[in-house]
C-alpha cells in the first residue's frame, strides 16, 4: 500500500513538471556546412554571403494546431525565400512551408541564412585557411564554395562570429492552438 502511495505522489508531480507551453524551442550546434555565396542585386560589390546553418529543435504540444517562423536580422523581418533565408526539415532536408500544420511531437528545422556579409578579402583568407582552390570572382548564381561544418567554422573563426554577434537576430514563431488562440516565442539566434 506503501508503495502505491509513493507512485501516485510521483505520478501526480510528474504530470505537474510537464511544459504547458505550446511548443519549446532550443538552439542547437549545427553540422551542416558554411558557404560562400554570390552577391545578387546588391550594391555591396566588395562583398561576399557567408551563409551560416542554424539548427533548432521544436518539442510541440499536442494542442498545437499549426505554426508559422519569421527571421528577423538587425531589426529587419526578412523572407523566407531562395534570397533572405530558407527553413528545411533537418531530417529529410525538405523545405518547409511556412503554414506547417504539425503532427509530430518533435521536430527539427535548420534555417539557412542568405544576408550575411563578409569582405571578399576575409573571403580569401578563408579559402586559403581551407586550402581550397576556388574564387570569390564573378560566382554564378548556383555557384557556392563550401568551407567547412559550422561547428568547427566557429571554433576556427571567432573574430567573424563575433562580429555577427553583435547583432541582434532571432528567429519569432507564431503557434495557433486548438481553441484559435495564439502563441508568439522570440528566440535569439546565439551565433
Amino acid at each position: 500500500m506503501k508503495y502505491i502511495y509513493y507512485f501516485a505522489i510521483i505520478s501526480t508531480l510528474f504530470i505537474s513538471c510537464q511544459s504547458k507551453t505550446p511548443i519549446e524551442i532550443k538552439q542547437i550546434e549545427s553540422q551542416e556546412v558554411v558557404k560562400i555565396l554570390p552577391v545578387l542585386k546588391t550594391p555591396l560589390k566588395d562583398s561576399v554571403i557567408i551563409a551560416f546553418p542554424t539548427e533548432f529543435e521544436i518539442k510541440i504540444n499536442p494542442s498545437v494546431r499549426y505554426m508559422t517562423w519569421h527571421y528577423v536580422s538587425d531589426g529587419k523581418t526578412l523572407w523566407n525565400d531562395a534570397f533572405d533565408y530558407q527553413i528545411y526539415n533537418a531530417a529529410s532536408l525538405s523545405q518547409f512551408d511556412i503554414y506547417k500544420i504539425l503532427s509530430p511531437k518533435q521536430i527539427r528545422i535548420l534555417k539557412k541564412e542568405r544576408k550575411l556579409f563578409i569582405s571578399k578579402k576575409a573571403a580569401i583568407e578563408l579559402l586559403k585557411k581551407y586550402k581550397l582552390n576556388a574564387c570569390t570572382e564573378n560566382l554564378n548564381f548556383k555557384e557556392t564554395i563550401k568551407l567547412t561544418s559550422y561547428d568547427k567554422f566557429k571554433k576556427e573563426n571567432m573574430e567573424i562570429i563575433n562580429e555577427f554577434r553583435k547583432s541582434n537576430d532571432s528567429i519569432n514563431f507564431r503557434v495557433m492552438k486548438e481553441g484559435g488562440s495564439f502563441y508568439y516565442v522570440q528566440k535569439k539566434i546565439n551565433w
